[in-house]
């Protein structure tokens, strides 16, 4: 086989191929005889038609499938055998096949580009101070306070208040029509929160208990059913119970029911030492991002499309599934896919520059990721999901995606790196408030 690379851009290459025509004539003969143990043709025994039949009913066939496999043979071969890393599926150009001759065909593809990383020791980097205030330490305690709130009965006959938390009936209408979805029956609401559509808990304040009411809510521009988004609704709402919250006292007792405390101060201590934890690794990633971008700046390359195209589906997926997790579904209505990717493509080609900058340092530096590390992080992301580690690692094989895992160990062990070369410079200003 003959192959003659030529370098058309700065990722690209162009590669010509040339296979003899003995080897294609064995891969016709082959793919022939597999066909022929398998065909089944009126007037003659499995394995026993005739090749010149054959080739009347399925030469096109044979000849389709005889290319495809010399051209996914031969490529691989010789992006083995040249040590290349394509970042895309090739491109064919031209090709030309004919029993008995030679088969020769073009290929583009994009490649991954050179990456030359220089003056990555000893970096100046600021690192945010660490500060934990007493205002700080004392808004985590009142969320520990609210986590352990009690909703007692309000006993006294009286309207509704913000801040209480009532039990309501309620049921929309639009035009005098029924809402499909809108009849709910016994719905805890905090009065006020601004947590239900159209500010329907704000129109609670002042109704009274056990009595039919109607109140009237103006619809977001953006509301999930377009058949409503904008429009008035009347809701029917019957206020059934009134609870308040009844907060604990801020003593011992309180903390020996939010952990293993014996005293509040104890309490107290382990969330200031928490506070400090997190602001210490807001300010790590804030100085290893600095030093990644003084890197991308010092070391410019091109990066191909398609890694920039592939890592914009990355952070579309990513996105999506972080606003899952926080119960937003994102319509597809509402977006326009060309834009949203275009809107995307700068952060794509960010993160792809510091993926190629790290990978770079990494093979420097001989950094690499062990079993020992792997089964580690496997086991971290298995406590995180509360799944068996056999279970996550198999969820990881079957997505083909556990050498993603070691890339991005790899890369958090570069980083780390990088930060204990550089020259660390205690800054004045604290990370954002961390409550």
């Amino acid at each position: 086989m003959k192959v003659q690379i030529e370098t058309t851009g700065p990722y690209e290459k162009k590669i010509f191929f040339e296979i003899p025509k003995d080897v294609v004539s064995r891969e016709v003969d082959s793919h022939y005889k597999n066909l022929n143990r398998n065909v089944k043709l009126k007037g003659f025994r499995p394995g026993k038609v005739p090749r010149s039949i054959l080739e009347r009913y399925y030469r096109s066939q044979v000849e389709t499938e005889v290319v495809s496999k010399l051209i996914e043979d031969s490529y691989g071969k010789a992006v083995e055998d040249y040590h290349l890393s394509p970042v895309a599926a090739p491109q064919v150009l031209d090709r030309t096949f004919e029993a008995g001759q030679d088969f020769k065909y073009t290929v583009t593809v994009e490649v991954k580009p050179e990456v030359s990383v220089e003056g990555y020791r000893g970096l100046a980097v600021e690192k945010p101070a660490v500060r934990v205030t007493e205002e700080e330490v004392e808004a985590r305690l009142k969320r520990v306070q609210d986590s352990h709130a009690q909703l007692k009965p309000v006993e006294t006959d009286r309207p509704l208040q913000e801040k209480d938390f009532a039990l309501i009936d309620f049921e929309g209408s639009l035009d005098g029509k029924p809402l499909e979805g809108w009849k709910v029956k016994d719905h805890l609401v905090e009065v006020g929160s601004n947590t239900l559509v159209g500010g329907l808990d704000k129109k609670l304040v002042g109704l009274p208990l056990n009595q039919d009411q109607d109140v009237v809510i103006s619809l977001p521009e953006d509301y999930s059913r377009k058949e409503l988004a904008g429009k008035e609704v009347k809701v029917r709402v019957r206020a059934k119970e009134i609870k308040e919250k009844v907060l604990p006292a801020l003593d011992d007792e309180l903390a020996k029911e939010a952990g293993d405390f014996q005293t509040l101060q104890e309490l107290k201590d382990r969330l200031r030492k928490s506070l400090e934890e997190q602001k210490q690794a807001q300010a790590v990633q804030i100085a290893k991002e600095k030093l990644l971008d003084f890197l991308r700046e010092k070391n410019p390359f091109p990066v191909p499309k398609s890694m920039i195209d592939r890592q914009v589906e990355i952070i579309m997926a990513r996105t999506e599934s972080r606003l899952a997790r926080q119960g937003v579904k994102l319509d597809p209505a509402n977006l326009d896919p060309q834009k949203l990717r275009e809107s995307l493509a700068p952060s794509a080609e960010k993160e792809v520059r510091g993926m190629l900058i790290l990978e770079k340092v990494a093979e420097m530096e001989n950094i690499t990721v062990t079993d020992a590390e792997m089964q580690q992080r496997l086991e971290q992301l298995a406590t995180q999901m509360n799944q068996r580690v056999e279970a996550v690692k198999n969820q990881f094989q079957k997505n083909d995606r556990l050498e993603e895992l070691r890339a991005a160990i790899r890369e958090e062990k570069t980083l780390d790196f990088l930060l204990s070369q550089a020259n660390i410079i205690e800054a004045k200003s604290a990370p954002e408030d961390a409550r």
